[in-house]
């Protein structure tokens, strides 16, 4: 199995430093990780012309679909950055903005994706939240977060930390059992490829997704599939009467 770990640091110290740590547990479990610095690649800014959006195509030439297609390629994802303003690296942000093609056409679904970061001030908590939300988006499995400041910045990764990551690489995917926030997710991307752009309705039509809760067979309560059937209703209720919104039907 593989993992791509994106390095969100111009400098190969704590932030390398915590990927390696990971790195060492996994190969244990016969996980390999391929760490892609993005320092060392051409990643320009997304300029929003939407055309990633509405043709699958991005007028910017770089090395950014390079790295998108190592990541749709892997068994699974790290995103790893220091903190830079209570906030991830602009580096990581900006190749973040680049997969937005991704929140309307997930291509990363289903991967486990594990977040990590570090700092010697504050801003660890905000940056994996944001983090978190970015695996939610994707439509990844999160496979947990691993942090460190300024008391913990030595401190090597434990096995229980990696814990999520191995066990979700391992199993079957219907073992996952997906966050409230993560089936509401997957309901406004249905909704909205439903009356926006046709290539995300073509897409979700191959993907048979309007006929399922989440992108792929999991654990759902009944709780959860209550209130996600409602949510999904409400939602589309709201976007098909809504004059700005035209159907795609």
């Amino acid at each position: 199995m593989i993992i791509v770990a994106l390095n969100g640091s111009n400098r190969k110290q704590y932030t390398y430093g915590l990927i390696k740590s990971v790195a060492d547990i996994l190969n244990q479990h016969e996980i390999n990780i391929e760490i892609i610095n993005l320092f060392e690649y051409e990643i320009k800014e997304c300029i929003g012309c939407e055309r990633c959006i509405l043709t699958n195509k991005c007028v910017l030439k770089d090395d950014t679909q390079l790295i998108m297609n190592k990541l749709v390629q892997a068994d699974g994802i790290i995103l790893a950055s220091p903190v830079y303003m209570q906030n991830l690296s602009g580096k990581l942000k900006t190749f973040i903005d680049r997969t937005c093609k991704w929140f309307h056409r997930p291509e990363v679904y289903g991967k486990p994706v594990l977040a990590l970061a570090t700092t010697k001030g504050s801003g660890l908590k905000n940056t994996l939240t944001y983090l978190e939300k970015v695996i939610i988006q994707w439509g990844g499995i999160n496979a947990g977060i691993i942090g460190r400041n300024v008391r913990t910045i030595n401190e090597p990764v434990s096995l229980k930390e990696c814990n999520k990551i191995i066990n979700y690489l391992k199993n079957p995917k219907y073992t996952y059992a997906p966050s409230l926030e993560s089936l509401i997710n997957f309901q406004v991307q249905k909704v909205l490829s439903d009356h926006m752009i046709e290539n995300d309705k073509k897409y979700w039509q191959e993907k048979d997704w309007y006929n399922k809760s989440y992108y792929f067979d999991c654990k759902i309560s009944f709780i959860k599939q209550l209130i996600v059937t409602q949510f999904y209703k409400m939602f589309y209720k709201k976007i098909h009467s809504n004059k700005k919104f035209k159907s795609l039907n």
